[in-house]
């Protein structure tokens, strides 16, 4: 192996190694999000505590991204994949960014959930999107675990893809529902924020794995 096939794939596999926790963080994020969605009395305080836990978790993936934008700085890998890793790391970071918005605003705006056509909503269609979202990340972490791998990889980046499709559909049927209803601008509002920010979850893996494809593809 040459010196500089060595320099690449030992600063790669630390890089990797990063991204797989920040991975796991973004699943445990999610989680919260999944429990709020499944109990059937929701409180300001369980809520305030839930928004923590994902608080606190956000600033650990920060820390993550703000480490490996510092070793990519000086030098951790050749200069031909830097520009990829860093729109890499933003993508993954978005995706732990976006499950924390969506905690902040169930938080700001789950009062509106006593609307039974909103509730209906959150429990069917955008559980849905979540649920879809959650393998995708999944699919991400199977990536990282194999990303010497370039046929393993380009399998699951196609199912990354084909889930992504699922999500916009179930967006796409959850826009056309909302705007058959009568809701009040703040319930409107609230339901959009919540199924593009679970969209933009997808988006963001999908981006990701392709990112992660072209890199690996140098290995």
């Amino acid at each position: 192996m040459s010196i500089l096939r060595r320099w690449f794939t030992s600063g790669w596999d630390a890089v990797v190694s990063q991204l797989k926790a920040h991975v796991s963080y973004s699943l445990q994020a999610l989680d919260q999000i999944q429990q709020i969605i499944s109990r059937d009395e929701l409180t300001e305080d369980y809520l305030d505590e839930v928004v923590r836990k994902i608080a606190a978790i956000e600033r650990e993936g920060d820390e993550i991204i703000r480490r490996l934008d510092d070793n990519i700085s000086k030098g951790a890998l050749v200069p031909s994949v830097i520009g990829s890793a860093e729109l890499l790391l933003d993508r993954i970071d978005n995706i732990l960014d976006n499950i924390y918005y969506i905690s902040k605003e169930i938080r700001r705006g789950y009062i509106v959930w006593k609307n039974e056509n909103i509730k209906k909503i959150i429990i069917g269609r955008f559980r849905e999107m979540l649920d879809l979202d959650k393998t995708i990340i999944e699919y991400v972490g199977l990536m990282l675990n194999k990303s010497r791998d370039l046929e393993f990889c380009s399998r699951y980046a196609r199912m990354v893809s084909t889930l992504e499709e699922e999500v916009d559909e179930v967006k796409e049927y959850i826009l056309d529902e909302v705007y058959k209803l009568n809701l009040s601008a703040v319930e409107f509002n609230h339901i959009i924020s919540l199924i593009y920010s679970a969209d933009r979850i997808a988006d963001n893996a999908q981006d990701a794995v392709q990112l992660l494809l072209s890199i690996i593809s140098t290995i």
